[in-house]
């Protein structure tokens, strides 16, 4: 990305990188030294026994909790790493849990579209996130 030119106060122009702004505005450091964000899940499975819930059972009035908070990381780690498209697995259920997800990626600002898609591994119980 260009660097863009900003007016300060002293009427001197200064320049600043867009892109180096958000890696620090994303909790990096120093960006232009640190390594990049390894991010190499073909897909973020939600299923309980999938993620890191740990030893003890979750409550059921917590799973839903857990499973979006899952996500959430999941998606921002997707994006810092740049990824184009990712895909989610909710399954299929009462469908509680893919709303949900669905409300999240309406107003996420780095969605660009985002799909129930049938996929031959996961059937409807999945959907295709496209990245900006």
């Amino acid at each position: 990305m260009k660097k863009k030119k900003i007016h300060t106060e002293g009427g001197k122009d200064k320049e600043f990188d867009p892109e180096l702004l958000r890696m620090y505005m994303m909790g990096a450091t120093n960006p232009r030294f640190s390594n990049k964000i390894e991010f190499n899940e073909e897909a973020i499975d939600l299923h309980l026994e999938k993620t890191d819930a740990g030893s003890g059972k979750i409550p059921p009035q917590d799973a839903l909790f857990h499973q979006l908070e899952n996500f959430e990381k999941s998606l921002d780690s997707a994006i810092a790493a740049g990824k184009l498209e990712i895909r989610v697995i909710h399954g299929l259920g009462k469908g509680k849990l893919k709303e949900e997800i669905f409300k999240i990626l309406k107003k996420h600002p780095n969605v660009r579209s985002y799909q129930n898609d049938y996929h031959i591994s996961y059937g409807y119980g999945s959907t295709l996130i496209q990245l900006k």
